[in-house]
């Protein structure tokens, strides 16, 4: 039986910490909980800019829901995510196993593999939009000099390139997160395992699946849930470097939106394209959520 002491004492130490909680969730509330709120409900409104909201209902998330234009640009924002994330995963993964081994330069490689997480993104998408310059770009300039192609790619143009433009660039851009989040959790697996592993006649590639991904499940759960979200919602490289073109064929849903409330004036539809990918954002988490209480 726990002495009333005791009891006591841990009953104020309870109150105590939701007392310290209250400023903070009042903070996050005012700058986070109300504007979300007041975007739901002008989600529901005719709101454009100079004029008083008016309530019309389910009309703007009727009138998305029969939009091709929404459908294109929600099914782009998927296909944005899906390649991107898997790919820095894969390769984030395969990079991280090597820098976690010694070798010299090591310090050397593992600071050049975070420099594209440590770049501004106002300054790597315009340095980006540079190298994808039809004429004068970097990159198009060499592939003609070594003859792989014998005219210039239309990398932020073209409306087939436009989309794999800026899922390269997301993926330059976040590799380094996957890298040396998946290092840490490397860093943490412990050596005794393997030396047991090869004594058993294990080879590198049994470790490496049987030792080394269920060892850092959690990480890569947890990591990849981050860079889905963040994926999702990115807004800065597609519309500095292509602008969601041309024809809205490398839009998502952050630069469609921007387009319908700051381009066509119409906030309240804006809102209703925001407010309509929150479910696809709360499942994703729920999801991920759930992987992590199985994995622990």
């Amino acid at each position: 039986m726990i002495p009333r002491v005791e009891q006591l004492s841990r009953k104020y130490d309870r109150t105590l910490g939701y007392v310290l909680i209250i400023p903070v969730a009042f903070v996050i509330f005012v700058v986070i909980g109300f504007p979300f709120l007041n975007s739901i409900y002008l989600s529901f409104s005719d709101k454009v800019v100079g004029v008083e909201p008016k309530f019309v209902g389910l009309d703007n998330y009727i009138y998305i829901f029969s939009d091709r234009e929404y459908w294109k640009v929600l099914k782009n924002t998927f296909i944005y995510m899906i390649s991107s994330v898997s790919i820095k995963l894969a390769v984030g993964l395969i990079l991280a196993v090597v820098v976690n081994e010694a070798f010299f330069g090591r310090g050397i490689f593992r600071m050049i593999l975070l420099i594209p997480w440590a770049l501004s993104g106002m300054v790597a998408a315009i340095t980006w939009r540079w190298m994808y310059d039809d004429t004068y770009g970097i990159i198009n300039s060499m592939l003609l000099r070594w003859n792989v192609i014998d005219t210039p790619i239309p990398w932020t143009s073209g409306v087939h390139m436009a989309l794999v433009s800026v899922i390269i660039v997301n993926i330059w851009k976040g590799l380094p997160f996957f890298i040396f989040s998946l290092l840490g959790g490397l860093q943490t697996i412990d050596s005794q395992m393997y030396e047991a592993a090869t004594i058993d006649g294990a080879g590198w590639v049994r470790q490496f699946f049987a030792i080394t991904i269920p060892s850092i499940m959690p990480v890569i759960t947890i990591t990849t849930l981050l860079s889905c979200i963040w994926t999702f919602n990115n807004f800065e490289s597609v519309y500095l470097i292509t602008g969601g073109g041309p024809l809205n064929a490398s839009a998502v849903i952050s630069t469609y939106t921007y387009e319908v409330a700051f381009q066509q004036n119409l906030l309240g539809r804006a809102l209703a394209v925001a407010g309509s990918v929150v479910p696809i954002l709360v499942v994703m988490i729920v999801i991920s959520m759930r992987k992590l209480k199985a994995d622990d």
